[in-house]
């Protein structure tokens, strides 16, 4: 098995620390493809997002100035079920990292239309790629690209030794962009963020909070010392460990994953970001039996409560289009029948609704 050098481990190190500072999605991705280059050689690295079954690729490549061909994405989801790291991520959900080569030899791979037709024209045929995620519809991934050599077994124990935490810093970031999302369409002040955020400092005061955070600490964390100015003993103690971690000094820190408080059919999910001297707190509450049989004695019909189940789930229009294979403007239509039968306003009341509802009946 290969072995990294120790000036490999501490360039991986640098990459972590900086990997969790504060960032939505698209400056992590920006970030992201910008920075793996400084610890794998290569020549082209890419933020994808294919599917082989959907014929469908998009991405975001580094270096800006590299050369290009015209309709590049269309052509790479045109044959991207010819990409054997995609397929057999699909087919397996495996997501350990992968090269071209484990699966085609250079010859095979260069007799497929995805070679001729897009990498060849781009002159690369040495490809590795990370995945993030893997849903139905889709496979999030970091692409490794080079022109003149494959890449070794050094390089992939190096982008599987940062795979984790590729995956923990999109779920964070994907946190990050929601809330800015929404701070950017709701013009209101912080008491009216329909959104469970705190800010914080490390020994557990609660600098502010948004009512729908404290509600949430209140009902899965609180005990019986707790003031409402600082963190709940077991939520500040857990606050300390995620400091730590990120002070470590470690060569490869443990990923900073997100304290989950379980209560029946409910869990809080915890997740800790900070950016300089600020902290915070994104909290979500998540729903483990929310199915559409559940839904449908609301009044609802089989495709309403379809997507009322995604929405309750913390899924965004495009999202919940993405995987119900409509596009985001009906996934809208159908909410507005939805609000219009429960008689609620918007996306937020309709999930409280929804989760009063079962409490009730349990």
């Amino acid at each position: 098995m290969s072995t990294l050098r120790l000036r490999d481990l501490r360039k991986c190190s640098a990459f972590l620390h900086e990997l969790y500072r504060l960032r939505n999605w698209d400056d992590l991705t920006t970030h992201v493809i910008g920075s793996i280059p400084r610890l794998i050689a290569t020549d082209i690295c890419s933020y994808n997002d294919m599917s082989g079954h959907r014929r469908f690729a998009a991405y975001r490549g580094w270096p800006d100035h590299h050369p290009t061909i015209p309709d590049a994405q269309a052509i790479l989801g045109r044959y991207a079920h010819q990409h054997p790291i995609i397929t057999h991520a699909e087919r397996t959900k495996d997501l350990k990292t992968r090269k071209i080569t484990d699966f085609l030899s250079q010859r095979q791979f260069r007799d497929t239309d995805l070679y001729n037709e897009f990498y060849r024209p781009l002159q690369l045929p040495y490809n590795m790629g990370a995945m993030i995620s893997i849903t139905r519809n889709s496979v999030l991934a970091i692409g490794l690209n080079r022109v003149k050599r494959d890449f070794a077994d050094e390089d992939i124990v190096l982008l599987d030794l940062l795979r984790p935490h590729l995956v923990q810093a999109y779920a964070n970031a994907y946190r990050v962009s929601t809330v800015q999302e929404q701070m950017a369409v709701v013009s209101q002040t912080l008491e009216g963020l329909d959104r469970a955020v705190m800010g914080i400092v490390p020994d557990g005061r609660i600098l502010w909070a948004t009512p729908r955070a404290i509600r949430y600490v209140s009902e899965y964390l609180a005990d019986g010392r707790h003031r409402p100015d600082r963190l709940p003993t077991a939520l500040r103690d857990w606050v300390k460990r995620q400091e730590s971690a990120l002070d470590s000094g470690l060569d490869l820190p443990e990923p900073l994953t997100p304290l989950v408080h379980s209560k029946g059919h409910r869990a809080l999910s915890i997740r800790y970001m900070r950016k300089g001297t600020q902290r915070f707190l994104f909290l979500e509450q998540q729903c483990s039996e929310i199915t559409p049989a559940t839904l449908v004695h609301l009044g609802l019909s089989q495709r309403e409560a379809e997507i009322l189940s995604w929405v309750v789930q913390g899924k965004t229009n495009p999202e919940i289009g993405a995987i119900l294979g409509i596009s985001p403007r009906t996934v809208q239509k159908h909410l507005e029948r939805v609000y219009s039968r429960l008689g609620v306003e918007n996306r937020h009341a309709a999930m409280a609704l929804v989760m009063e509802t079962l409490q009730r009946g349990r």
